[in-house]
């Protein structure tokens, strides 16, 4: 009959105990990537809604509305989700934050600049 020891894990193993730290690393970085999907799920829907509030107020593209949102964020140091938040505020009746408002002003001209230019430069065939 075989010993059971030999299906069993040495307790004299010359091997560590504890998990490997390439493990551990792994496992850190999964829960990191989860509690960041996570929140992206939540601000998700918001940021959406703002970036339908800039293509309807301004009629600019999604992709443009999506870069006056990162412009703002990034020129006044305000989180995207924030600075998505404050936007959609304004629908009801909120004031947009003096900050927000000038930067987003700048945003606009820009990015409506730069698609004007593209639409000069590659006219539309009829």
């Amino acid at each position: 009959m075989p010993e059971l020891e030999l299906f069993a894990p040495s307790v004299n193993s010359d091997r560590p105990a504890h998990r490997d730290t390439h493990d551990t690393h792994d496992t850190e970085a999964l829960r990191t990537e989860v509690v960041q999907l996570k929140r992206a799920m939540q601000t998700r829907p918001v940021i959406d809604m703002a970036r339908g509030v800039l293509m309807a107020s301004f009629g600019l593209r999604p992709d443009d509305a999506w870069s006056v949102l990162v412009d703002v964020s990034q020129h006044t140091n305000t989180k995207l989700r924030q600075v998505a938040a404050e936007l959609v505020d304004t629908v009801g009746g909120e004031p947009l934050p003096e900050p927000l408002s000038t930067r987003l002003s700048t945003a606009v001209a820009d990015v409506s600049r730069a698609a004007d230019a593209d639409v000069s430069r590659f006219p539309r065939s009829a």
